[in-house]
């Protein structure tokens, strides 16, 4: 059975990203599976047994109360638990070599998480092995198309396939965008939008029942990608070609889209099959 993990805290987003993968899960027949590494970090590593005690009954109470209210919605979903004394960005990463999706919360990034891209989503989504959505908190929308943001020169074939298939399975329509420097001639334009068409025609013809619109949009991608559909249900978007280097994510497209979108952000790969 195909698992979907999702990575569990605390915090209102990590139940939102609980919610919306459970209802991916149903859709898809996998089962969900609810991570929670609860090693302390930094000053609270010299914690004693029992203060890490006290963590570890926290973390069991929190993923069981989240998993009975997910059954209680969801009554033929399987539900799993696991929860270890790791941290939780290696314990994410390792998970997401044995799954196929993983869903984390997206928690709005402080100053310095932009500049550093220091959040666990962030950094699970820049070198997980499996497709990451991050999900923030308070939204959880099945009822808008399904964003592809590519580059027309150089399109990702994991990206659009991640696409269509989800646009398929919440029978929605799917929206492809690119970016265009705001000072490009009329001539440059069209030429775009037909390549961007020669680029999607296999894909029209092989999901002949999604409506596709193409839409160029103007200006710095890093801000405008996230804003380009605003009722989306999904933004999927590839990890940079240069593969998961920290440099390049920190200085990707990708990174800026995942900090500023306020609805869920897949992150695929251009390996991963």
């Amino acid at each position: 059975m195909t698992t979907i993990a999702v990575g569990l805290d605390h915090s209102p987003e990590s139940e939102a990203a609980a919610r919306w993968a459970a209802v991916a899960a149903i859709r898809r027949d996998a089962r969900l599976l609810l991570v929670h590494g609860y090693a302390p970090t930094g000053t609270a590593q010299g914690l004693a047994e029992f203060d890490i005690e006290n963590i570890r009954d926290a973390a069991i109470a929190r993923a069981d109360a989240v998993a009975a209210a997910l059954r209680d919605d969801h009554p033929t979903l399987r539900v799993d638990t696991l929860i270890r004394p790791d941290l939780p960005i290696p314990l994410l990463l390792k998970v997401s070599e044995e799954v196929r999706l993983l869903v984390l919360g997206h928690h709005r990034a402080g100053w310095l998480e932009r500049l550093t891209a220091g959040s666990v989503s962030a950094a699970v989504a820049a070198r997980a092995k499996c497709n990451v959505v991050t999900v923030p908190f308070g939204n959880l929308c099945f009822d808008g198309p399904v964003v592809a943001a590519i580059d027309v020169d150089a399109p990702s074939e994991q990206a659009l396939q991640s696409a269509f298939d989800v646009a398929r399975e919440i029978d929605q329509p799917v929206t492809v965008i690119s970016a265009i420097s705001d000072d490009a001639a009329p001539e440059e334009i069209s030429d775009a939008y037909a390549r961007a068409e020669a680029l999607l025609a296999p894909w029209r013809q092989r999901y002949p029942d999604r409506h596709v619109t193409i839409q160029l949009i103007n200006g710095d991608p890093h801000r405008s990608l996230a804003e380009a559909v605003p009722h989306a249900s999904l933004l999927v978007i590839s990890r940079p070609r240069s593969g998961v280097l920290f440099p390049a994510w920190i200085t990707s497209v990708t990174r800026a889209a995942h900090h500023a979108s306020k609805y869920p952000v897949a992150v695929v790969d251009h390996s991963v099959s």
